[in-house]
């Protein structure tokens, strides 16, 4: 009889245990406090970027770019010839969302050995619902793999690593996996002559089109402290072709 007791006793605890690690999970406002931990260090820093980018209906060569920030919003990108670079740099999507979106803790759990919380939020693409989901790192709030998935197909895909500088969390390089409607191939009518719409139009398939980015960041300075004439446009920081 004891040793059902006592069996019925640890049942009853791990029921309890489970519970409260149900209760952990964070909560919307604390999942943004821990997200924007590593940026809300950050009064300024400078980077150099390589920037390499296959999406159907574009063409850039890899290119190596300058970007400056800071606080609260300047930035400038330095580079020679046309390049795509987020205005906002490294900083995180969310913090410009954040009043829309509401994220959801679903799941903790480890990733590369590191524990991490699963996200979950809904979102709308291409006029219909879809999800965005991705992983953080429970204590630097650093967003590891994110994905979203539209029609049930995983159509983004977003790894990053990362380094810490001064104890920031920064990234070190991330890869992207993208996939594009079959319809995405009409970009690719731009510039095209009128003789070669024919075999064009033959081209055109119901697949789903790959593309993908790659980023790698290098040469770090962070909160050296920027003057601000760094920011101004000068000629020689003119977008060159």
């Amino acid at each position: 009889m004891t040793h059902i007791k006592n069996l019925l006793i640890i049942l009853v605890l791990l029921l309890l245990q489970l519970s409260v690690a149900g209760q952990d999970l964070p909560s919307n406002s604390e999942l943004y406090t821990l997200m924007l931990k590593s940026w809300e260090q950050i009064e300024d820093y400078e980077v150099d970027i390589k920037l390499s980018l296959n999406i159907p209906g574009f063409r850039m060569p890899s290119r190596k770019i300058h970007y400056l920030y800071k606080a609260p919003d300047m930035s400038k990108v330095e580079v020679k010839g046309f390049a795509i670079v987020p205005k906002q740099g490294i900083q995180p999507f969310f913090t410009f969302l954040k009043d829309s979106l509401s994220l959801k803790a679903v799941a903790e759990t480890t990733l590369n050995g590191k524990p991490v919380f699963e996200i979950a939020l809904d979102d709308t693409f291409m006029n219909q619902a879809g999800q965005i989901g991705f992983y953080i790192d429970q204590v630097t709030g650093s967003i590891y793999e994110a994905w979203a998935i539209h029609d049930e197909r995983k159509f983004f895909s977003l790894k990053s690593e990362y380094t810490e500088i001064n104890g920031i969390s920064l990234p070190k390089s991330t890869a992207i996996q993208m996939q594009f409607p079959p319809d995405f191939k009409n970009i690719q009518r731009l510039g095209q002559k009128w003789n070669d719409m024919q075999d064009f139009e033959a081209n055109m398939t119901d697949e789903w089109l790959e593309g993908s980015i790659g980023i790698t960041f290098k040469n770090y300075k962070v909160n050296q402290g920027i003057p601000d004439y760094r920011f101004a446009d000068d000629e020689e920081d003119l977008i060159q072709d």
